[in-house]
């Protein structure tokens, strides 16, 4: 099930290093989501200040600068994920670190199969990508009747489309009424679930559009055409861009990382045997080197000896390697599979390290899914403890 997860705090309650680790802690989450197949989207947004919001009354547009409404917890950004039920949603939302100062609220995204299909994010370098936050007064829907509410949605339909023919559609979706939110917060420690969206207000977030645009007065027009500034608002936010997430087929299990470091850092942490036992694998494992020969055509032997004192020997034939860039194994050893390691450099200081395991078979490739996802992010925690590490650190 398909469920938008809102994320409201207060702007000011976070230190700008605070800020930092608070995106960073998130993005980890974003990449474990990805490589479950569970995330479909997730930005934050820009602060509240920069907002645009759009009205029409009486016949007259009325355009304010600011978010709809002035609450101490405000909209930075969002999730969208597919999970199972509920109660995996809000497992995700404790997770996330804003749960910890201010509230994640929970909406299952309500299907509408006349929508366009999902659009590219990445914006030319005149776009930005913009969000409307379309902001209902559900008790005036009620009041003007189910066929006047079916013609407006139908109407909210049409401006997708008109997005979709201008090249410029991303992707958009109504969520169910407020009547289905959980709010979920984390207070020492603590879980603290409630029923019900974080805030109670008249004009309540109904659903949203992605777009890529060249400015906000771009789609000023546009926002004045939804069917619901008649009754509620669209606030109009520019979404911060992230790097894609990277995606596999059937074959594959993708798992990534963003790691402080660079390329050549993290490169440097493969070709030392000595530093590459000390990392590889999940927790609890330690590996020992038979034989290493790190290089295109070279082979490595290792035997990983588990907490539970079982060998597990490993035999990868080293396919490519490309300094700094990337390093393609085969993995001979039962489950075989060739993998990918691609190290693309984050601005200065940061990599993404892409793990991509291709399998042969889509039944084998789940059944190793069960457990190799977990090691894959258990691997990730060691090779950043291992980062952290002096330089000539077995050397």
């Amino acid at each position: 099930m398909k469920y938008m997860l809102l994320i409201y705090s207060d702007e000011q309650c976070w230190s700008d290093q605070e800020w930092r680790d608070c995106v960073n802690e998130s993005t980890q989450i974003c990449h474990e989501l990805n490589a479950r197949k569970q995330l479909l989207g997730a930005a934050p947004l820009h602060p509240v200040a920069t907002a645009t919001t759009v009205r029409v009354r009486s016949g007259e547009t009325l355009i304010t600068t600011g978010p709809f409404a002035e609450t101490a917890e405000q909209l930075g950004g969002y999730y969208l994920i597919d999970v199972p039920d509920l109660d995996a949603a809000i497992a995700i939302a404790a997770r996330l670190p804003p749960a910890r100062k201010g509230t994640v609220e929970i909406r299952p995204v309500r299907e509408t199969p006349d929508l366009p299909p999902c659009g590219s994010a990445v914006c030319s370098p005149d776009q930005k990508l913009l969000m409307f936050l379309c902001y209902d007064d559900e008790q005036a829907w009620t009041d003007v009747g189910e066929d006047a509410h079916r013609s407006a949605i139908a109407e909210a339909v049409g401006l997708t489309w008109t997005l979709q023919e201008s090249g410029q559609y991303v992707s958009a979706s109504p969520l169910h009424s407020t009547s289905t939110a959980t709010s979920v917060r984390v207070r020492n420690g603590k879980r603290l679930i409630t029923d019900g969206p974080f805030a109670e207000t008249r004009e309540v977030f109904g659903g949203y559009y992605l777009m890529r645009a060249g400015s906000v007065d771009e789609v000023v027009p546009l926002a004045a055409r939804h069917p619901g500034v008649f009754v509620g608002a669209v606030e109009i936010r520019e979404v911060h861009l992230l790097p894609p997430f990277p995606s596999g087929d059937e074959f594959e299990i993708v798992s990534s990382r963003d790691l402080p470091g660079t390329p050549e850092q993290i490169f440097a942490a493969f070709e030392n045997p000595v530093r590459l036992a000390a990392w590889w694998g999940p927790d609890g494992f330690t590996n020992s080197f038979e034989h290493f020969d790190f290089r295109s055509g070279g082979e490595w032997r290792l035997t990983m000896l588990g907490p539970d004192g079982i060998a597990y020997p490993n035999f990868h034939v080293i396919e490519t390697v490309e300094p700094d860039q990337k390093i393609v194994f085969l993995h001979e050893s039962d489950p075989k599979f060739r993998l990918t390691v691609t190290l693309e450099p984050l601005g200065p200081e940061h990599t993404r390290v892409v793990w991509r395991m291709r399998f042969d078979t889509v039944l084998v490739r789940d059944r190793v899914a069960a457990y190799a996802i977990d090691c894959n992010e258990q691997m990730f925690e060691r090779l950043a403890i291992e980062l952290k590490q002096p330089s000539d650190a077995g050397v």
